[in-house]
């Protein structure tokens, strides 16, 4: 995900007025332990395009980009790799489509949206507006953390 767009907010605009037609989560996986807390989210729409929302590297901006997430160590094949994901975890794609709460988003309209920025005008925060219902990202300290609002 680039700034070369204004810092994503071409991809965040070209959402409204699509469909979501299926969401993923990237949740931090370590064993058999998930912690389902926080990590990227991605909405797939109904004309194929794809938004992703993910905390930046510096802890406080929220990466937009256009591209589905891509796992860093797949293929899984290097030692180096195998032992550091062994020990340490890494982030897994889940399709969480029809899991609560987000299940109640498949078929939403999004609206509007919204950009909280920061005060060098990246963004922080992105809101998704989809009629009654809401999707806020936030990037907090290294991690994204996303609330949805009631439908």
């Amino acid at each position: 995900m680039s700034d070369t767009d204004e810092h994503g907010r071409t991809a965040l605009n070209a959402a409204v007025d699509a469909t979501i037609v299926a969401v993923r989560r990237m949740f931090y996986v370590l064993g058999d332990d998930i912690d389902r807390t926080e990590g990227p989210i991605e909405f797939t729409f109904h004309t194929g395009a794809t938004l992703l929302l993910d905390a930046g590297v510096d802890g406080t901006e929220l990466r937009i980009g256009a591209a589905p997430w891509r796992d860093p160590f797949e293929p899984l094949v290097d030692p180096v790799n195998i032992e550091y994901v062994a020990i340490s975890g890494k982030y897994t794609a889940f399709d969480v489509t029809d899991e609560p709460p987000y299940d109640r988003l498949l078929g939403r309209r999004v609206d509007a949206v919204s950009v909280v920025p920061l005060p060098d005008g990246r963004p922080r925060a992105a809101t998704l507006y989809l009629g009654e219902a809401l999707v806020k990202a936030e990037s907090i300290a290294d991690e994204l953390i996303v609330t949805l609002a009631p439908a």
